[in-house]
């Protein structure tokens, strides 16, 4: 009976492949086969890679872009930005058949439309394994890019790192830290060390909508916590950080927004933190940020979040572990404070601390907060970002 259940399966999914794959053909093969500037990215739900992925095909809108999406997407919330900015291809209801007879039919229609055409000028890769599946088969005169946005310990794409070396134009991190790990990698797989001076940094920016600072709400304390609930943005840390500063105090509030986290919500209400949801509206966006006197990032790795740009940028004091590459924007106790405990208890209490010290010390808090909108100013605008991609992809 399992076999046979196996058997129906397999037929139902490649009937599905095969449908799909036509469709491909018809509706999405002349989209790739026609643009200047082809992207493989992941997802298109709420994110701050996504984000920047996003800004990057604003700062390049004079060019006829199509974005590839190889996974599927948790929500459609940022569909409609990727949408008015480039033509879209979704291959997950091809790939999650695997059928290996169709996908392979799939990445030589892709790589044919690609190489057979002379207006794709352009392939650019982010955290994509199946971009790394076709750039070498791809002709030497089509440039081809990838960035990287930070690395955890032990990543799986350091085979994809190393074994590309050779066919990437120009590789993009957004940090130092990032470039350094990337030479590491080199280092460790015997790469020529020719291959560092492809490596650019393009900091990530932001639309920076205040001009002036303003002054917080001090009757009404608030921490937030923005992003998806997954193992290494540990939200379950800032639901232990509110239930012990709630224990000793009762006039700071703790809001959480992102996605995810429906699951959790029993977890979120015991701890007596309010889940506003996932706010995609800009408005709505920094009507929060305006509200927050802190925001937790409670990671076991990061690059640089784009939340905490966006905070800052409101004068919202950023409080995190000092991983990634947070370290190269956050000063501690100047515009920020860098927790550098690694139990997790430890880095609930130095969470707790540097909420209940700055909240008991108006003015140390409002210099810090001043000084965070102040470096968001001076650091974070998006026309660097800009002329970045720009002088990049707009050859």
């Amino acid at each position: 009976m399992i076999n046979f259940k196996t058997y129906i399966i397999n037929v139902v999914n490649t009937v599905y492949a095969v449908l799909n794959y036509v469709c491909f053909l018809i509706r999405d093969y002349p989209k790739i086969k026609n643009c200047e500037c082809l992207f493989f990215f992941p997802y298109y739900h709420t994110g701050g890679a996504e984000k920047v992925h996003i800004n990057i095909l604003n700062a390049i809108s004079k060019k006829k872009c199509t974005v590839v999406f190889t996974m599927g997407s948790a929500t459609k919330s940022l569909y409609n930005e990727f949408r008015n900015s480039a033509e879209i291809v979704e291959l997950n209801s091809i790939l999650n058949k695997r059928n290996k007879w169709i996908n392979e039919h799939l990445q030589k229609s892709i790589v044919g439309a690609i190489n057979k055409k002379s207006t794709v000028k352009i392939v650019f890769g982010c955290n994509n394994s199946y971009y790394y599946q076709l750039i070498s088969k791809i002709k030497k005169t089509i440039k081809k890019f990838d960035l990287f946005h930070a690395f955890e310990e032990n990543d799986s794409r350091i085979s994809n790192v190393v074994s590309s070396v050779s066919s990437i134009d120009k590789r993009i991190v957004i940090n130092m830290k990032a470039k350094n790990d990337i030479i590491a990698f080199y280092k460790s797989h015997n790469v020529s060390d020719r291959y560092i001076q492809n490596i650019e940094i393009i900091q990530n920016g932001i639309e920076l909508s205040e001009k002036i600072y303003s002054n917080k709400n001090e009757n009404a304390v608030k921490v937030g916590f923005v992003g998806r609930w997954s193992h290494e943005k540990r939200p379950e840390l800032f639901l232990e950080i509110a239930k012990k500063i709630q224990s000793k105090v009762s006039n700071i509030e703790f809001v959480m927004v992102g996605t995810g986290m429906k699951n959790n919500i029993d977890l979120i209400n015991k701890a007596a933190v309010t889940f506003l949801g996932e706010i995609t509206n800009e408005e709505k966006m920094i009507d929060l940020y305006k509200s927050l006197h802190f925001i937790a990032i409670t990671s076991t790795s990061e690059g640089f979040p784009m939340v905490v740009m966006e905070a800052m940028s409101h004068g919202v004091i950023p409080i995190s572990t000092n991983v990634g590459g947070i370290y190269e924007h956050i000063a501690h106790q100047k515009n920020g404070l860098l927790v550098n405990a690694i139990n997790e208890d430890a880095i609930v209490d130095q969470f707790c601390e540097a909420v209940l010290y700055l909240t008991n010390h108006l003015s140390e808090k409002n210099k810090m907060s001043k000084a965070a909108f102040d470096y968001a100013r001076e650091n974070f605008g998006i026309e660097k970002f800009n002329k970045a991609y720009q002088e990049l992809l707009l050859q």
